[in-house]
């Protein structure tokens, strides 16, 4: 099921970073378990006759969207958006629905990657030895690499990289807003149907260039601390000031919508 929420505000400057939460929540499916991704993405494909992006919205991708509506409509625009993080499933319970499952990325994306295990597969992202080192791991998992470029190039590079080749999946490890925008270009222009994963940091996982918090970290909802205590100087503004900004922004959508209600 996707987000039920209520009808959105008429647009002004003021109402823009509400209307964009919500478009993007509503277009967001809430799983209660990790088997129904697996089956939307089948079924979804089935039926396609191009291909179908696959995306994961966090806190950081609300406030992303919040003041900018192209990234908002970009990502809004995915075939399959699940939901990812404590952050959204906060802002959801505030607004009164029920948040489901966390559909977390980076746990789903390698299982999702194993599913395809003897099919073509490109990864896109990062940057080297790492583009590598997680081309070699997913390697061991029985993916069938056919084509790989590091994060940083034109979006149209990666378009051309694909000329020629017959790929099933797409893995894009680029981080937003960057690769949301790649992932759009590429479904406009690869002519046969396959699936296109918006990954963020999941090719830095795989080559272990990042550890995974343990298990009862991710228990306790801290994965993001743990995270920031690795990488304090990249991730401390997106996890205290944003996490500040993205506690305000949900508050105010709720009262919002309480007053509307």
């Amino acid at each position: 099921m996707t987000a039920n929420l209520y009808a959105k505000p008429t647009m002004t400057s003021n109402a823009l970073p509400f209307r964009n939460t919500r478009d993007l929540l509503s277009h967001t499916n809430l799983l209660d378990n990790e088997d129904h991704v697996f089956d939307m993405i089948n079924t979804t494909q089935s039926v396609a006759e191009h291909p179908i992006i696959v995306s994961w919205v966090n806190a950081h991708a609300v406030m992303l969207a919040k003041n900018n509506p192209a990234f908002s409509e970009t990502l809004s625009r995915s075939d399959l958006i699940f939901r990812d993080g404590i952050g959204v499933s906060i802002l959801l319970r505030m607004l009164g629905i029920d948040p489901r499952g966390n559909m977390n990325g980076t746990d789903m994306i390698p299982h999702i990657v194993r599913a395809y295990q003897g099919r073509s597969i490109a990864l896109f992202g990062t940057a080297e030895p790492y583009l590598s080192q997680a081309t070699e791991a997913f390697g061991r998992q029985g993916a069938r690499v056919v084509a790989t470029m590091d994060g940083f190039q034109n979006p149209q590079a990666y378009v051309e990289r694909l000329e020629g080749l017959d790929v099933d999946l797409v893995v894009l490890g680029m981080g937003m807003p960057k690769q949301e925008g790649v992932a759009a270009l590429l479904a406009e222009r690869i002519a046969k149907p396959c699936v296109i994963l918006n990954g963020g940091a999941i090719l830095d996982f795989m080559a272990g260039r990042f550890p995974r918090a343990p298990r009862v970290w991710r228990q306790l909802k801290l994965e993001w601390l743990f995270r920031m205590i690795l990488e304090p100087k990249r991730l401390w503004r997106r996890y205290l000031l944003g996490g500040v900004s993205f506690v305000a922004h949900a508050a105010q959508i709720a009262i919002s919508a309480r007053m509307e209600r």
